[in-house]
């Protein structure tokens, strides 16, 4: 037993480094069928197996801001004991499951400097998913002469506001490896990935995630110019950045077509007109459901199995058709989360994004504070942690980010 102990103990960098890697390395490519299990079960396994199990356990609840962080998967756990459909109350626990194993495992378990490569790789693989993407458009659009270069249609691998979602934080890494990087042609490569994942955001179309790419951007032009008393260059860029976002929402289609039905939809609905089945109007007969739903139990919620039931019985009575025919979820990460496991478990998950802000300014780290942006904005129009692509995503980089260099 010790002679196995001392092996695995001389491996268990090797194990750990494999599993982070292979996890961040099938992201993007989940819808296609690649598992993204086997990474994370080996990385449960190495912190479970490579001794101190105990004092593991204590480091992990004498750190205040991991037992915070898993707070909420205990509460969807509570909501399970009073979910009539407890099904799937059970299949939302397994799903939402990563939300309890990253933060026990990068609190406990040796990570220093390990950050850098994984973020590293999940800016390559970014990078890699995004250009397969663009290359399949266009042969698409070539063989067929539709318009592959929009939205669904160019989001091949994975949901289109979650793919989204990972290239905004992928240009992010971009832009915080570039200003720390020396070689100059290493630069001309962060640059190169830049310009490939901001061009493909913007053809993805995706509104909130645009509007979470503007906030970080400009925020960031704010914090690096302003906070050094640069206001001249500070201004020249706020320029040429407000110039090419203009460029963009005026030279593709797809792009100007959604953010200008925006009003078109919010009329229709506001008028009372039901018939229009767009993303908008669809999102505020799903939001005005949601919160009927909210109002039964603010408290408790409805239970973790019960919320997306609940949802449908509302939807139908007020004759949300395509809500209920899609059998859409509530496209809003804290309306979800309210309506299931109620106010402690919407406090836990705003406290979460509250303290991965707070630490990301005590740490004055502006990639982590785009991060939590990029989920902050993510959240209000996406169920994210509904989704294996979301909650893997969301629970992987926040405690990474939190925890992973921490001592």
């Amino acid at each position: 037993m010790q002679q196995v102990r001392k092996y695995f103990g001389n491996t268990t960098e090797t194990l750990l480094i494999s599993s982070l890697l292979y996890t961040v390395a099938v992201m993007p490519f989940q819808k296609q069928g690649v598992p993204v299990w086997p990474g994370i079960a080996l990385m449960t396994a190495v912190c479970l197996f490579s001794g101190n199990l105990k004092n593991k356990t204590f480091a992990f609840l004498s750190n205040g801001n991991a037992v915070i962080f898993t707070a909420l998967y205990l509460f969807y756990c509570c909501g399970y004991f009073y979910s009539e459909n407890t099904a799937s109350a059970l299949t939302d626990l397994l799903l939402k499951i990563p939300l309890l194993i990253f933060p026990f495992v990068f609190s406990t378990v040796p990570l220093k400097d390990k950050s850098t490569v994984v973020l590293k790789a999940f800016l390559f693989i970014s990078l890699l998913s995004a250009l397969i993407c663009l290359i399949r458009a266009a042969y698409k659009t070539h063989l067929t002469g539709e318009n592959y270069f929009s939205y669904t249609h160019l989001s091949y691998f994975i949901h289109v506001g979650h793919y989204a979602m990972y290239l905004v934080f992928a240009v992010c890494i971009s832009v915080h490896f570039f200003f720390k990087e020396q070689q100059r042609w290493r630069k001309w490569m962060y640059g190169f990935a830049f310009v490939i994942l901001v061009t493909t955001v913007f053809l993805l179309s995706a509104r909130a995630q645009l509007v979470a790419l503007v906030v970080i951007t400009f925020s960031g032009i704010v914090f690096f110019f302003f906070s050094q008393k640069k206001w001249l260059q500070g201004f020249a860029v706020l320029g040429i950045t407000f110039l090419v976002s203009f460029s963009a929402l005026y030279l593709i289609t797809g792009l100007r077509t959604r953010i200008l039905s925006v009003k078109n939809e919010t009329t229709s609905f506001m008028s009372g007109d039901n018939k229009i089945y767009n993303g908008i109007s669809a999102r505020f007969m799903i939001w005005d459901s949601a919160l009927e739903v909210i109002k039964e139990n603010p408290l408790a919620g409805v239970g973790t199995g019960d919320a997306k039931d609940k949802l449908m019985e509302v939807a139908q009575k007020k004759e949300y058709v395509r809500v209920v025919k899609q059998n859409l979820n509530y496209h809003n990460q804290y309306l979800q989360t309210w309506a299931a496991i109620g106010l402690p478990g919407l406090f836990a998950l705003v406290c979460s994004i509250i303290i991965g802000i707070s630490y990301s300014l005590k740490k004055r780290n502006f990639l982590i504070t785009a991060f939590f942006i990029n989920i902050l904005i993510s959240f209000l129009t996406e169920a994210v942690l509904e989704r294996q692509t979301g909650v893997i995503f969301y629970s992987f980089f926040s405690a990474i980010l939190i925890f992973a260099d921490n001592e």
